[in-house]
Order: structure tokens, then sequence, then C-alpha cells
């Protein structure tokens, strides 16, 4: 699995990063705000994208608590490129309310066999073993291979 972590590192083309901070949403009331979904808008913009790179987003993201008290992670991941795309996978980075960082993680959402074409979208559902109570700040990015 290293090694494939690995290659995966060396042949990645593009890596898009949606960090949204967790005690507004966890919070609202106290920060006297009103929460809504971020939905990617930091890469959403296709037209200075060339041919052949890949640009995923991350629609509907929601970190959530489970019913057993540890952390969900859901959304939707899209395809804004050009290609047809596969091992698609989600890169999580989950840290304290002092910014310490608790846990790094990376899942896959598309089985090895499956193309993720232009402008199709993907579910996914992570449930982490990390205590929801424990959650501060969150990094979440999408990443995948394109396919030759």
């Amino acid at each position: 699995m290293r090694n494939r972590l690995s290659s995966l590192f060396i042949h990645q083309k593009i890596r898009y990063l949606s960090i949204i901070p967790l005690l507004s949403i966890c919070f609202p009331s106290y920060f006297g705000i009103e929460v809504q979904a971020q939905e990617s808008s930091l890469i959403n913009n296709t037209s200075n994208v060339k041919d052949g790179r890949i640009n995923l987003t991350i629609e509907n993201l929601r970190v959530d608590k489970s019913v057993t008290n540890l952390v969900e992670t859901k959304g939707d991941v899209k395809n804004n490129s050009t290609v047809n795309i596969h091992e698609v996978k989600i890169s999580a980075e989950y840290y304290d309310k002092t910014g310490s960082l608790l846990e790094k993680v990376e899942h896959y959402i598309t089985s090895p066999s499956q193309i993720l074409k232009p402008s199709e979208k993907i579910s996914f559902d992570i449930l982490e073993v990390i205590g929801f109570h424990n959650l501060g700040n969150y990094n979440i990015v999408a990443n995948g291979e394109s396919i030759n």
C-alpha cells in the first residue's frame, strides 16, 4: 500500500483544497452566524483549466457528529475536468481546537475500475474514529488520476 501511495503522489496532477472552520458549523449561534454548506467556490471556474488537467471539486461538504459521537464526513466530488479520472480519493486532516493534528487519512471513493467522466459526481460518506468533541478544524482534499 505504501508503494501505491508513493506512486500516486508522483503521478498526481492536482490537489484541490477546501478548508472550512468547524467551530462555526458546530456552534453557529455562539458565533452569531448562519451556517451554509460550502460548495467549493475555490475552483468552480473551469475556463482557465487546460485540457488534460485534473480539476476536482468537493460539493455539499459536511463534517458532522455521528450517532456514536465520531466524525462523519460527507459530500460529493465533481469532475470539472475535460478528461476521465480514476482512483479518486479523499485526503483529510483533522485538527483539535488548539490546532494540533489529530489524524491524517486517505480514502479511495471509487473502485479500481470505476471512471469519473467529465461533469460527473460521486458521493462519499466516511466515518473516522475521532471523538467529535475533540475536533476543531479540518482540511479536506479530493485527488485523482487522469486516464491517458
